[in-house]
C-alpha cells in the first residue's frame, strides 16, 4: 500500500489486487486475471457480488467504458473480438427503407439494417470485424422466399435490391425481380460485431477493474455499491511484468528531474475509435478512401467526433532545439524540431500533439520507450512545430483556472500510474498553472512564480 493513501473504511469495497493483462497469443484476444477481492481483510464487511471491467483504447486516464453487462464472479475474463449472427431481423416498411423505388434516375429499392454488417467469422481473416460489402454476406427473405440482393455496404448496413430482370446462370433464363409491397414480410439475416479488440499500429489497451458489493445504504436504487474508478489501478497490455521497488524508485527520480527543469505541457491523444464523423458527403468515400476532411472542426481530420482526448497534464524535457525560417514551395514556415523525454503516463503515440503554455502546438513523432523487463520507464520522441494554420490549433483547450494566487502543478499525489497498487489519475485535466502563495511569507516581500519548485527555491 502506498503511503499517503488511506481509503475511508467502509465507504466502498477495495478493488482486486494483482490485476494483469496478458496476451492469449491470438489476434484480437486478451486475458485478464486478478485476485479475488473477497480475500481482502477490508472487504470482509461487504457481501461481494463480483467485479466490473472497464476498458479504454486511448489512455490510462480514460475515457473508460464497461465491457461486461453484469458483475463477473471468478478471477478470469477473456476480452476478445466477437461477432454475433442476427437471424431474420424484420425490415419495417415505415422506418427501415431508404428508397422504395423512388430514387432519382435508378428507381432504387434500398433499406438499412439496425446494426453494421460484417463478414461471416468463418470467412473473415482471424475473425476480425471486416465490413461485409458482398451480397453473399446477407440472406434476404421476402414472404418466405429467399431473394438475391444487388449490393451491400456493411458500415451503414445499407442493402440494395435487384429492381431489373437478371440472368440466372444456373437456368440460363431471365428472372423477374422480387420486390416487396406494403404488408410484405421482409426478413434479413447477417453478422454484426459485438466486441472489437483493436490490434496493430501500436495499439494500447488499458483496463481498470472495480469491486461490486451489496450496498449498506437502504436508499440505494440499485442495491449495489462499486469501487470508484479513480481508486483502481490502470493496467495495460504493453506491461509485461509488475514493477519492482528498484525501478519504481528509478522512475520516481526521473520524475524528480523533470519537476526541477521540465516544461509543463498538455497532451492531446488522437482518437482511434468512436462516433464516425460525417464530414464527407458520402459514407462510401470515407470507407474506401479512409481519408476524412482535414479542415473539419468536428473531428479535426481524425474521422471521429471530437478528434482528440485530453488535455492530459504532464512534464517533458525543456526545449533545446534551434528555430529557423525556411522557404518552401507553399511559402515561409518556421522549422523547430527537437527530441524530448517524459514519464510513462500518459502513453503517447505518433500523431498525438502537445500544447505549450504559449499555445504553441507540436506534433509527436516516432516514440521510443525504454523498458526494464517490459516495464515502461520513460518515453522519448521528437516534436515538430505546427504552423498556426494547422487544424489542430482549432482543438479547444478549456482551462478551468483557479482563484489567484494558487499553485497548480502536474505532480499527482498518487504514484506513477500502473506501477503499483494504488489510485491513479483519471480523466482529462483542465487546470492551468497559477501563481504561487507562501503563507509564511508576507505579501509585500513575496515573489511569485508558477511552479512548486520555484516556490520552494525562492521563498
Amino acid at each position: 500500500m502506498t503511503a499517503g493513501w488511506t481509503p475511508g473504511a467502509g465507504q466502498y469495497p477495495l478493488p482486486p489486487h494483482n490485476v494483469q493483462v496478458v496476451s492469449a497469443y491470438e489476434q484480437g484476444v486478451l486475458d485478464l486475471r486478478w485476485d479475488e477481492p473477497s480475500i481482502l481483510a477490508d472487504n470482509t464487511v461487504w457481501t461481494i457480488v463480483g467485479v466490473n471491467i472497464y476498458r479504454s483504447d486511448v489512455s490510462d486516464r480514460g475515457p473508460f467504458h464497461r465491457i461486461n453487462p453484469y458483475p463477473l464472479g471468478g478471477s478470469f475474463y477473456r476480452d476478445q473480438t466477437s461477432n454475433e449472427k442476427v437471424v431474420k431481423e424484420p425490415v419495417i416498411w415505415d422506418s427501415s427503407w431508404v428508397h422504395k423505388g423512388d430514387a432519382a434516375n435508378s428507381r432504387q429499392w434500398a433499406f438499412r439494417t439496425k446494426h453494421p454488417i460484417v463478414q461471416n467469422p468463418s470467412q473473415a481473416p482471424f475473425g476480425s470485424p471486416t465490413a461485409g460489402n458482398a451480397p453473399t454476406d446477407v440472406t434476404l427473405h421476402i414472404n418466405g422466399e429467399e431473394v438475391r440482393v444487388a449490393s451491400v455496404f456493411g458500415p451503414t448496413g445499407e442493402i440494395v435490391l435487384i429492381n431489373q430482370p437478371w440472368l440466372d446462370p444456373t437456368t440460363e433464363k431471365y428472372t423477374q425481380p422480387a420486390l416487396p409491397v406494403e404488408g410484405s414480410e421482409v426478413l434479413i439475416t447477417y453478422w454484426t460485431n459485438r466486441n472489437h479488440i483493436r490490434s496493430g499500429l501500436d495499439t494500447k489497451l488499458f483496463y481498470r477493474i472495480t469491486t461490486v458489493a451489496i450496498s449498506h445504504d437502504e436508499d440505494s436504487l440499485s442495491g449495489l455499491v462499486e469501487t470508484p474508478l479513480d481508486q483502481c489501478q490502470a493496467v495495460a497490455n504493453v506491461e509485461v511484468e509488475a514493477l519492482d521497488y528498484i525501478w519504481r524508485e528509478a522512475a520516481r527520480r526521473n520524475n524528480w528531474i523533470l519537476e526541477q527543469g521540465g516544461e509543463r505541457v498538455k497532451v492531446f491523444i488522437r482518437k482511434q475509435s468512436g462516433v464516425p464523423c460525417g464530414c464527407t458527403l458520402e459514407e462510401r468515400m470515407v470507407e474506401y478512401s479512409q481519408q476524412p476532411s482535414n479542415r473539419c472542426v468536428l473531428c479535426y481530420g481524425t474521422g471521429f467526433i471530437g478528434g482528440y482526448e485530453g488535455p492530459y497534464e504532464t512534464i517533458m524535457a525543456p526545449d533545446d532545439g534551434e528555430r529557423r525560417i525556411a522557404q518552401t514551395p507553399t511559402g515561409r514556415r518556421m522549422e523547430h524540431t527537437y527530441e524530448v523525454f517524459m514519464g510513462a503516463s500518459p502513453l503517447v503515440t505518433q500523431r498525438d500533439f502537445i500544447v505549450k503554455q504559449t499555445n504553441e502546438r507540436y506534433s509527436i513523432g516516432a516514440v521510443r520507450r525504454p523498458t526494464n523487463r517490459g516495464n515502461i520507464l520513460q518515453q522519448h520522441f521528437t516534436v515538430g512545430y505546427l504552423d498556426e494554420g494547422d487544424i489542430r490549433y482549432k482543438v479547444p483547450v478549456d482551462a478551468a483556472g483557479m482563484p489567484w494566487p494558487e499553485t497548480r502543478d502536474t505532480r499527482s499525489s498518487s504514484p506513477i500510474a500502473g506501477t503499483t497498487y494504488a489510485p491513479s489519475e483519471l480523466g482529462a485535466d483542465q487546470a492551468t498553472p497559477m501563481s504561487t502563495e507562501k503563507d509564511t511569507m508576507p505579501d509585500e516581500r513575496e515573489q511569485r512564480g508558477r511552479t512548486r519548485v520555484w516556490e520552494n527555491l525562492n521563498n
